[in-house]
């Protein structure tokens, strides 16, 4: 099995419930009999859906991350009540059980929204169906490492693209051929701007383009295509060093259209994404007018002293590492520490090379991606603007930090 054939047909395996060897905590199938995920020092903490006593917001072993997690659905729009409850009927992270218990609160919004479909009340229509997708979405988070979570985010798939007929300006799904598979994406262009400027939206880790909301972009007057980054959503191809094919094949179809304005294109990479919104940077230098990497790796992020502090985070609720494992394509803990490396932009030699003008963005107390990823951008190669928030964390979570990347944008991109 090769990564770079085999992306989708692995979701679709996993999505169908095949015999492939999927973890409880990780999913990732094995690529031998004899390959195992609980070797000594590199287990995908497989034990986290085993812990006793209390539930997800009293066990000690989750409280911080649940805690976390659970103001984070209910800033998505789940209902805090409701939200709350399943929190507290849980006692692990079993993925099954995950799945269930949100996609119970999904489907009668679902429901809702084929109602008022049928009823023509197109506003309520699309409320419904937004709000089953968000819950769908939570139920596939925080990446599609499980049967229940992949087919949970087909689910999400298809309520949002049921909301999405309503949506004003309308959304139009994009598939661009990409050497025998597709690249998947949704391109909004704001109205009354002739050939707008485009931003490709893209990242991270656990947020997929169904869930990124691209109105800060249309309301700064320009075109939003959205795509899953590499090793997640429908992207054909996994988070390896060679996976920013895909970006170049959308700027390739991007080009092309006649009511977009092509030569004025950036890029936002937002979280884990944030790495291909810098690196597309280099490869792209001549093509991109403005890249946005916002909170993203580049280097340190990738090499064993993060790796290792990753490993005892409990923020992130679930193992950090088990989401990287997954969207990296590999066996185990042990099999990222191997490849992870690889993906570094200083290793790969990019940093002193030419590069289209760059905005770096993050909180200096980013738990996830290390700040020191955001300095060595700035001290290598051509000068590059930049924000720092001293007391944010990930992607210098602050309000004011997506009004200054939406002000970079339009001023970069403008004629």
């Amino acid at each position: 099995m090769t990564s770079k054939a085999t992306r989708r047909e692995f979701c679709q395996r996993v999505a169908g419930g095949t015999a492939w060897a999927v973890g409880a905590a990780a999913g990732i199938p094995r690529a031998s009999s004899n390959s195992s995920n609980e070797s000594a020092g590199n287990s995908l903490h497989l034990d986290q859906t085993q812990a006793p006593g209390g539930n997800l917001l009293t066990n000690p072993r989750y409280t911080v991350g649940a805690k976390f997690r659970l103001a984070q659905f209910i800033q998505r729009g789940a209902d805090a009540k409701d939200a709350e409850a399943i929190f507290r009927q849980l006692t692990d992270l079993e993925p099954q059980r995950w799945v269930d218990e949100w996609t119970r609160l999904a489907e009668p919004w679902e429901q809702k929204g084929a109602e008022f479909a049928g009823r023509e009340k197109s506003q309520e229509a699309r409320e419904a169906f937004q709000k089953a997708s968000m819950y769908y979405g939570v139920a596939k988070f925080p990446v599609i490492n499980h049967p229940a979570k992949q087919a949970a985010y087909q689910k999400c798939i298809k309520t949002y693209l049921n909301a999405a007929r309503y949506f004003d300006p309308p959304l139009e799904r994009v598939t661009i051929p990409f050497e025998g598979r597709e690249i998947v994406g949704y391109l909004r262009i704001p109205r009354g701007v002739s050939r707008p400027p485009v931003v490709i939206a893209t990242g991270g880790i656990d947020v997929y383009k169904e869930e990124r909301d691209t109105s800060d972009l249309l309301d700064a007057g320009l075109a939003a295509f959205s795509t899953d980054m590499p090793g997640n959503g429908e992207c054909p191809e996994w988070y390896t060093a060679d996976a920013g094919r895909t970006y170049s094949a959308v700027i390739d179809y991007l080009e092309k259209r006649n009511d977009l304005d092509g030569k004025r294109l950036g890029i936002v990479g937002r979280s884990y994404g944030g790495y291909w919104a810098g690196k597309m940077a280099y490869v792209e230098s001549k093509r991109i007018r403005a890249a946005v990497e916002w909170g993203g790796p580049v280097h340190y992020t990738f090499q064993e002293p993060w790796l290792q502090h990753l490993q005892e985070d409990k923020l992130y609720l679930w193992p950090f590492l088990d989401s990287m494992v997954y969207a990296h394509h590999v066996k185990d803990i042990a099999g990222l520490r191997e490849q992870a490396p690889t993906l570094s932009l200083k290793t790969q030699g990019w940093l002193d090379k030419p590069s289209a003008p760059m905005l770096v963005v993050n909180g200096a107390k980013d738990p996830w991606i290390t700040i020191q990823d955001l300095y060595l951008l700035l001290e290598s190669g051509e000068p590059k603007s930049a924000r720092v928030y001293p007391e944010a964390g990930h992607m210098g979570a602050v309000a004011e930090t997506g009004k200054l990347v939406m002000s970079w944008l339009k001023a970069q991109l403008a004629r």
